[in-house]
């Protein structure tokens, strides 16, 4: 009878060297799809820099009209409600322009007072009549706001102390309502200057008066 082989001892599997098969496989799975991914977005670069997406701050809406605003002049632009020789109304002050003329100098208390250089005096020969509630000092007050008017569209002011010229009312000489008085307004305007209207309105602290205009031929 032959002689029995002594068995085979069975082998132990080492739990370690498992471990570090496993591992290896992993990382090489891992490797490998850095790798397709890395490819793939090289090759998706050229069609993504060629199309961006919008930004999402991007705003379309359209741009404001930037034309400058055309300014309107200060003065209004209307027919004048008056001429020479007319009773011209604005509230309770009635003014009745008489005479308009121009002149280098003007008489004044103590003397002459000159226009100077370029310069000329456009006077205007009134009758004011209060028919308002209350007395108006007509030189040293303002119940009368007033102003003169060229073709440029320049307003002009009247000059300082017209209690000075000769003939106007004096200084705190009121102008009792119901009655009547001669004023004139001097004022002091280029030489070169086209007088064409006259504007006023009773002084009023209640409201906005529009004034009234009366139409000047050229003194």
């Amino acid at each position: 009878m032959p002689e029995q082989l002594p068995e085979r001892p069975k082998s132990v599997r080492n739990p370690w060297k498992t471990a570090t098969f496993c591992l290896a496989g992993a990382l090489m799975v891992t490797a490998a799809a850095l790798a397709y991914t890395a490819t793939g977005s090289q090759g998706d670069a050229p069609n993504a820099s060629a199309d961006p997406s919008p930004s999402i701050w991007q705003d379309d809406r359209p741009s404001a009209d930037t034309a400058p605003v055309e300014t309107t002049s200060p003065i209004p632009s209307r027919p004048a409600d008056f001429k020479i020789g007319d009773e011209a109304r604005n509230g309770g002050a009635v003014v009745t322009v008489t005479k308009v003329r121009e002149a280098e100098s003007i008489n004044v208390a103590g003397g002459v007072k000159k226009a100077g250089g370029d310069a000329k005096y456009v006077i205007l020969e009134t009758v004011v009549f209060n028919d308002s509630k209350a007395s108006m000092d007509l030189t040293c007050s303002l119940p009368i706001v007033n102003g003169l008017l060229d073709e440029q569209e320049r307003r002009y002011d009247t000059i300082d102390d017209l209690y000075e010229v000769t003939g106007n009312p004096e200084c705190n000489e009121q102008l009792q309502p119901g009655f009547k008085d001669e004023m004139q307004f001097v004022y002091r305007v280029p030489k070169g200057a086209k007088i064409i209207a006259w504007e006023f309105s009773e002084y009023d602290l209640a409201s906005d008066r529009e004034p009234s205009i009366i139409a000047l031929a050229s003194a």
